[in-house]
């Protein structure tokens, strides 16, 4: 899995595009955002880091990918930001509890049985009453991708998920708010076209 995502990220350009997801602008703008701290896991080449760096959170990200954090490295310049990026899986990957005031999940797709112990995990770094922005492809993607490969995302049932799975996934949350959403991607060369998303607003 680590090569697969070296390999896309020493591609030319920025695979998902260097602007970040539509969903994820747009909820990070309505915070006031002065000081807060955010950590965006498997971040990529990091382009939702660097938006919420160039705002004015003070930005944690990690991922498996060297070659990703290199592109999120160059881009950081391009905006003259710092972005705390790590090398690192989610199960060794280590932050103080209780640090963030934000997480945000942008296409960070696991098979269902690391799913759980995944968001368990995530959820330990964010601060009581953090704040939770998450983006994924639905179970229902599926016939979207078969008409669209470019669209993108899994084409394993096992690695989506569903409304009814995030809830599950974020129970132990006080406040959660998941929809199932038909939207339209235009994000670099690997997802572009109309998508079924899952999307989750939510506080710890």
């Amino acid at each position: 899995m680590k090569e697969f995502w070296n390999d896309r990220y020493q591609e030319e350009g920025w695979a998902y595009g260097s602007e970040p997801n539509e969903f994820v602008k747009q909820q990070l703008e309505k915070i006031i955002y002065k000081n807060l701290s955010a950590l965006f896991p498997a971040e990529g080449e990091g382009r939702n880091a660097v938006y919420a760096a160039k705002l004015g959170f003070q930005v944690s990200a990690f991922d498996i990918s060297e070659s990703g954090q290199q592109k999120a490295t160059d881009l950081a310049s391009n905006f003259n930001v710092t972005i705390d990026y790590r090398i690192a899986s989610f199960d060794s990957v280590d932050f103080p509890l209780g640090c963030f005031d934000v997480l945000v999940f942008s296409y960070t797709h696991f098979p269902k049985p690391l799913q759980a112990s995944f968001i368990s995990k995530m959820l330990e770094f964010l601060k009581p009453d953090g704040q939770i922005i998450f983006e994924c492809f639905s179970q229902n993607n599926i016939p979207y991708r078969e008409k669209n490969p470019q669209v993108g995302g899994p084409d394993n049932l096992d690695m989506l998920y569903s409304v009814d799975s995030v809830r599950d996934l974020f129970a132990e949350c006080r406040e959660i708010n998941a929809t199932e959403e038909i939207t339209y991607l235009n994000e670099g060369k690997y997802h572009v076209g109309e998508a079924c998303v899952i999307r989750v607003l939510g506080q710890k």
